[in-house]
């Protein structure tokens, strides 16, 4: 099996960590409890920070039912405002798997949208209080 550039990056404050990345589309009538729950019961952590995820605008998703859906045949393609929720989580079959059954029983879609994909993502390491002028915590006030 070959393996990836990415296993082996890292530098002195910072390396890769395999992860698996989470699209997930909301309908309107999906509100924060998915994402709050996910937090509760997978952590979405990120390094030493946890509840961390990314939530789009509202944009526009199209589809159409076929046969055998709830919503039954439909002759032509609708429209709907839905916004993307994004998180990662470890490469963990166990944690995948809570988080995949999680969204498919608290999501308002018949067929919820999620795509998974596998990714790396950047952790910090070592001593983070440089005085790097470039961080939040050291610019000052103006």
């Amino acid at each position: 099996m070959q393996h990836s550039i990415l296993e082996n990056v890292s530098f002195e404050s910072f390396g890769l960590q395999p992860v698996l990345n989470f699209r997930v589309e909301l309908g309107p009538e999906d509100d924060n409890r998915i994402r709050l729950a996910l937090s509760e019961e997978v952590g979405l952590a990120y390094g030493d920070y946890d509840h961390v995820a990314f939530e789009t605008a509202p944009g526009t998703q199209f589809f159409r039912g076929q046969h055998g859906t709830a919503s039954g045949a439909m002759q032509a393609a609708t429209r709907r405002k839905v916004r993307a929720l994004m998180f990662s989580i470890p490469r963990d079959e166990a944690i995948l798997k809570t988080a995949l059954k999680l969204i498919h029983r608290l999501h308002s879609y018949e067929e919820p949208v999620v795509y998974v994909t596998e990714a790396y993502a950047t952790r910090i390491r070592g001593d983070q209080s440089d005085k790097n002028p470039n961080k939040w915590w050291n610019r000052n006030s103006e």
